[in-house]
């Protein structure tokens, strides 16, 4: 089966389609729920592995997940092209065969499913779950609703001689910032399309929304309890709880790629703080790999800490990358997808800037972009309507959803087709053992056995420096099983071979000049040895933790 990449999938289609899938490509696909969302729906996640070359769980894994928060749904149709590309590719695309014979992906399209369908099904927005919060009800004041039906939640403009916005001399549809000592034109106040709860004629409050509560300040990273969207304690809401708990019970995932809107960006921990306090190797692998994720998708590679904060004395805290790398000890990107200002010829240098207060000249490209892409059809022209509570209002503006949030659905399939490129890109530089057995017979009855294990991968098998000083990854493991009747005159039964480095040691030396160039120790290899008394073949275990499990066995 193909889906059509130009629509946004309910859950109900996107659960059919997993499924048919998992129907479809029995050896390659498995799609299980890892828990329920607070509405009851379950989450599901799809395992992708040749399940004809070993077990999902003894190879090197790719995490991605999509739709965390509940409007960003271009995420859970990239997360679902990406179990696609896999599948329809494996067997005739090296990349994709390689992949699902050696490795392994865990992907899971959509985390807030109740969020999501709300978004897809009705006129409204929302952050992430349905659980209303902070407060159980909503407060006094304006609240979001569809007032004149056209099934869109736009803005009302009220007319006010001293009114903050007035209309652009260069587009009328743009309301552009009234000057500090600007008089003499037509003035007024702008509103959110809605209703004002317990409106006394007179005061105009803006209510915070009833559902308030942002899943991607719920992991357990600097959780900031006075936060008022972060919930009552980390992981309170099922959602984020069932994804660390997959986690925590899965110790071979190396990777994370998390999929947001909007704004075309490759972000990288750590949020709360500035390069020069993360480990000077891991730094160097962020940069390298997000350098990559560039080449292919166009996307900056950027700190959240350095070029994404949202408020200059106060970072962000409890989001999943940072609890990913610095919990988990993996290179988790956060990635934005999709940027209106871009495809409309717009440069944007301060990303959290541009959206609170976009240029009046590139606010212009953006409407020319949508008269000529679109035929107009994003952006509502203003139109007179009589409100209940403010009398005379216009009602019009950008319909955001399908054109800042998510791309229009003729732009989908495009932005899901290059973010998969750069997925398969980091896939691409898991740890992987490479190991060779080999037995001399120094006598009848007495066989020496050499095991040289190597690791082949970009990756160390630690994956960051992070996860080696806190302990995070388990070292490799080996361990030699005897026939009956046999033992060893030498070596030992279990042998821990330590960590190997990978060729990302690479990136964290500073000398990149082949002329000065000294070399690099040989830590990506270990050896170990034994001598075995008796006959029958010797069966071998290595365990290698995010690089995965070998198994192999003398003649």
């Amino acid at each position: 089966m193909r889906t059509n990449f130009d629509a946004y999938l309910h859950y109900d289609e996107l659960t059919q389609t997993l499924h048919a899938l998992a129907e479809e490509y029995p050896g390659l696909c498995k799609v299980g729920s890892i828990g329920e969302s607070y509405g009851g729906r379950e989450i599901w996640l799809a395992e992708l592995t040749n399940a004809g070359t070993g077990p999902a769980e003894e190879k090197p894994a790719f995490w991605v997940d999509g739709n965390t928060h509940a409007g960003e749904v271009t995420g859970s149709m990239a997360a679902l092209y990406l179990i696609e590309h896999l599948l329809e590719n494996y067997g005739t695309d090296d990349l994709a065969t390689r992949l699902l014979d050696e490795q392994a992906f865990y992907v899971l399209p959509r985390l807030s499913p109740d969020g999501a369908e709300r978004y897809l099904t009705t006129p409204h927005t929302l952050r992430a779950t349905m659980r209303p919060w902070p407060e159980p009800e909503e407060e006094p004041g304006l609240h979001p609703e569809d007032v004149d039906g056209d099934g869109n939640i736009l803005q009302m403009r009220v007319e006010d001689e001293n009114g903050e916005w007035r209309a652009s001399e260069k587009d009328a549809r743009l309301m552009v910032p009234r000057a500090p000592d600007e008089a003499g034109a037509t003035y007024y106040r702008l509103y959110r399309e809605g209703t004002f709860k317990d409106y006394d004629g007179f005061e105009r409050k803006i209510a915070r929304p009833l559902y308030g509560l942002d899943m991607n300040r719920q992991y357990p990273y600097h959780w900031q309890d006075e936060e008022r969207d972060a919930g009552p304690y980390p992981l309170s809401e099922p959602e984020s709880r069932a994804q660390v708990d997959f986690f925590l019970d899965h110790k071979n995932i190396f990777g994370v790629h998390t999929y947001h809107t909007f704004c075309g960006a490759i972000l990288r921990p750590y949020s709360n703080r500035p390069d020069d306090e993360m480990r000077e190797h891991d730094l160097a692998v962020y940069k390298a790999l997000g350098e990559r994720g560039t080449q292919i998708t166009g996307y900056p590679n950027i700190s959240v800490y350095h070029d994404f904060t949202y408020e200059p004395k106060k970072f962000i805290t409890g989001a999943f990358d940072d609890w990913a790398y610095d919990y988990y000890g993996v290179f988790a990107f956060t990635i934005e997808f999709w940027s209106m200002a871009r495809a409309a010829g717009v440069e944007v240098e301060d990303f959290i800037e541009f959206f609170r207060d976009p240029p009046e000249e590139a606010s212009l490209k953006m409407l020319s972009w949508n008269d000529r892409e679109l035929g107009g059809e994003g952006f509502v022209p203003w139109r007179p309507f009589d409100h209940r509570q403010l009398g005379r209002v216009e009602i019009g503006g950008w319909k955001t959803k399908f054109t800042a949030q998510n791309p229009p659905p003729k732009f989908l399939e495009a932005e899901c087709e290059k973010l998969t490129r750069f997925a398969l890109s980091h896939a691409s530089t898991a740890p992987r053992l490479k190991t060779r057995l080999t037995t001399e017979e120094l006598s009848p009855g007495l066989r020496r056995l050499e095991l040289v294990v190597e690791n082949a991968g970009y990756l160390p098998t630690n994956v960051s420096t992070v996860a080696a000083e806190k302990k995070l990854a388990r070292p490799v493991e080996v361990r030699i099983g005897l026939p009956q009747g046999a033992s060893l005159v030498s070596g030992e039964h279990e042998v821990e071979l330590g960590h190997l480095a990978g060729r990302s040691a690479l990136a964290g030396n500073r000398w990149k000049s082949p002329a000065f160039f000294e070399g690099l120790p040989s830590d990506y290899a270990r050896r170990t040895v034994w001598v075995v008394r008796g006959e029958g073949p010797v069966e071998v275990e290595v365990r290698g933790g995010r690089a995965g499990t070998a198994h192999l066995r003398t003649e």
